[in-house]
C-alpha cells in the first residue's frame, strides 16, 4: 500500500462521517421540530391536520362548512386550532398553553366577531375538552365543553354540550373529514 491510497482511505473514511453527522444532525432537527411540551402530549396525533365538516343545521340551500386545522407552535409550548366557518364568514383562533402560574392547560379563544373568551381544556385519553365560560350570556347556558376526538377511521369528531341549571345537557355532534387541501380563509 502506497501513502496516496492511505489518504484517498483516510479522506473516505472522514466524507463517511461528515455525511452521518450530517444526516444526524438533520434527522435530529426534524424529529425535535415535532416535539411538543409534556403537558399538552394529548395533541400529537391532531398536530399538521385539516378537517373540513358540516354544521348539523346546514341546508342545501344555506350551507354551512367548517375547516380546523392543528398545528403546533412556539416550539411545542402551543397548540393553536384555526377555525373558519363559510370562507371567511366567521372563524377565530385558540391558543392552547400550560399556564404554570396555576398548574393547568387554558386556551386563550379569539374569533372573527371581536370575542375573546379564556377556557380550561383538559387532555384524556387523546380526547381534548375545551370548557367555556358564558355564565354573562342570558340565555341560561352556563358553560360550553367541546370534545374532539379522532376516531378510529380517521374522522375528527365534535361533541358540543351545554351546561344549563348545572346539568350538562348534549347539544349536537359534528364530523370532520380529513382534508389537506382545505383553506382556513379570514376576511
Amino acid at each position: 500500500m502506497n501513502i496516496e491510497t492511505l489518504q484517498r482511505g483516510t479522506e473516505l473514511k472522514n466524507f463517511s462521517s461528515i455525511i452521518f453527522v450530517i444526516f444526524f444532525l438533520i434527522i435530529s432537527q426534524i424529529l425535535n421540530g415535532k416535539e411538543l411540551s409534556k403537558h399538552l402530549l394529548g395533541f400529537d396525533n391532531f398536530i399538521d391536520k385539516k378537517f373540513k365538516g358540516e354544521f348539523y343545521n346546514s341546508t342545501k340551500e344555506k350551507p354551512l362548512i367548517d375547516v380546523i386545522y392543528f398545528e403546533r407552535i412556539l416550539n411545542g409550548e402551543a397548540i393553536r386550532i384555526s377555525h373558519s366557518v363559510n370562507r371567511g364568514e366567521y372563524g377565530g383562533q385558540y391558543i392552547i398553553t400550560w399556564n404554570s402560574n396555576i398548574e393547568r392547560i387554558e386556551s386563550y379563544y379569539f374569533s372573527t366577531g371581536g370575542e375573546i373568551r379564556v377556557s380550561i381544556v383538559s387532555i384524556i385519553d387523546k380526547e381534548i375538552t375545551i370548557e367555556e365560560d358564558f355564565s354573562k350570556n342570558k340565555n341560561g347556558i352556563q358553560k360550553v365543553k367541546k370534545i374532539y376526538r379522532i376516531n378510529e377511521e380517521g374522522f375528527l369528531e365534535n361533541h358540543i354540550e351545554y351546561l344549563i341549571n348545572n346539568l350538562w345537557v348534549k347539544s349536537h355532534e359534528m364530523n370532520y373529514a380529513q382534508n389537506d387541501s382545505a383553506k382556513i380563509i379570514f376576511r
